[in-house]
């Protein structure tokens, strides 16, 4: 297979990325300069060493130096450590934070249950996000877990499916469960979802 096409079948692999879109990619590397396709390699290279994994909200982000475990979003204090929002991608947390309303703590499945797959663990961070229920419910230290995944039938059946994972946890430590509410449309994705539209969402969750 010749290398526009090995480009290609990379780039389709991307979220949200068809054949054509790919090919376009493909081309672009082929006629830009030398120097941005040496820079683009080194920066992934860079991106794949350096950037690491938060052990508890499941985010991914730059450390400052060497010793750095955890995220800036979970060390920050001045954060309500009752509150737990589910969100699907990285790109989701961004997103809500850009709305600047909500302000507790956040947790990444890593992605929604396809429709026709019954095992959860093999898709999404379920076990992980019970270990860290019980861990927080221990110590008192929850109130209220928010689903924010997009509104289509994945996510509405990943929240249903977790929903009913989670039931003996809520019932032993006491906390709410909720979603974002009106203002979030059906067939919306958190990613494009612009700040007043969460922020409305947020306010109205169920």
């Amino acid at each position: 297979m010749d290398p526009i096409n090995n480009l290609t079948d990379l780039f389709i692999k991307f979220p949200g990325i068809g054949r054509r879109q790919a090919k376009r990619f493909a081309y672009f590397i082929i006629q830009s300069n030398p120097s941005f396709s040496e820079r683009l390699a080194r920066e992934i290279v860079n991106a794949k060493n350096n950037v690491r994994l938060d052990p508890i909200s499941f985010q991914y982000f730059t450390p400052k130096n060497a010793a750095d475990i955890y995220s800036p979003l979970t060390l920050d204090t001045s954060r309500d450590s009752k509150l737990l929002m589910i969100v699907e991608k990285d790109v989701d947390i961004d997103s809500i934070e850009k709305s600047r309303a909500y302000h507790g703590r956040y947790f990444v499945l890593g992605g929604l249950a396809p429709l026709i797959d019954t095992d959860l663990e093999s898709t999404i961070r379920v076990r992980e996000l019970e270990k860290l229920i019980e861990e927080k419910g221990s110590k008192d230290d929850i109130s209220e877990i928010i689903f924010a995944l997009s509104a289509n039938p994945e996510g509405d059946r990943t929240t249903d499916l977790i929903k009913q994972k989670i039931v003996p946890l809520q019932e032993r430590f006491k906390f709410n469960i909720s979603q974002l509410g009106r203002g979030f449309s059906t067939g919306t994705e958190v990613e494009y979802s612009d700040a007043d539209t969460l922020a409305n969402a947020l306010e109205n969750r169920k």
